[in-house]
């Protein structure tokens, strides 16, 4: 039994994994390896859509989406719908921003140019926006350390001090709350998954040779 699929671990990993790098290439200078791991990057977000909607119980993205009131509640400390699982509505508001904001740096980095040794692998398709591409990306970098920053310090106080184990969680996928809704993972559905995961993976990288 589990509340988060081996895919959707495996994805989280990898994808904290390159967004760190692609950070650190970045403040290196080294652009050339930054395309690399924000390809990568926006690979594994078409994954995590693609299982967002094929994915097992607790990866869909129907099953953990709140809408603008149930948060304006669960802030005010009402309950919420507890027939959705894996995330709270702050959790759940987290993981959708972190997509969307990583799409928009991918995307963006993809046409923009750095006007001295460096463009971006597709800014000859439209080079009359490559200034504003560029601009995006310089600005959006800032809204990923905020989330980043943000997200750390809500799994220290839900690790430390609601004593929920969601770093663990996220390693081994076992849920920690019996209220938590688990289903049985289909071996079918997650190996399917598992080669749209690779394939997302190694596409970016034929592309970009």
């Amino acid at each position: 039994m589990h509340v988060w699929d081996i895919n959707l671990r495996v994805f989280h990993w990898l994808l904290v994994f390159f967004i760190t790098f692609s950070i650190i290439s970045a403040k290196l200078n080294n652009l050339f390896l930054h395309q690399y791991f924000g390809s990568i990057s926006l690979g594994l977000i078409l994954f995590r859509i693609y299982w967002g909607f094929f994915g097992t119980y607790n990866a869909i993205f129907k099953n953990f989406f709140y809408s603008p009131k149930e948060i304006f509640y669960y802030l005010k400390g009402d309950k919420v719908n507890n027939k959705k699982t894996g995330h709270n509505p702050l959790g759940s508001l987290s993981v959708f921003s972190f997509y969307i904001l990583i799409m928009v740096l991918s995307i963006s980095g993809l046409f923009s140019s750095d006007d001295i040794l460096f463009d971006g692998p597709l800014v000859s398709y439209l080079p009359e926006y490559t200034i504003i591409f560029t601009k995006i990306h310089n600005l959006s970098h800032y809204l990923i350390y905020f989330l980043i920053t943000l997200h750390i310090l809500a799994i220290f106080y839900y690790q430390l001090i609601k004593k929920q184990k969601l770093i663990h969680q996220m390693i081994d996928g076992k849920p920690r709350n019996n209220l938590i809704k688990v289903e049985e993972m289909m071996l079918n559905k997650n190996i399917f998954g598992f080669v749209i995961l690779i394939s997302c993976l190694i596409i970016p990288v034929i592309l970009l040779n």
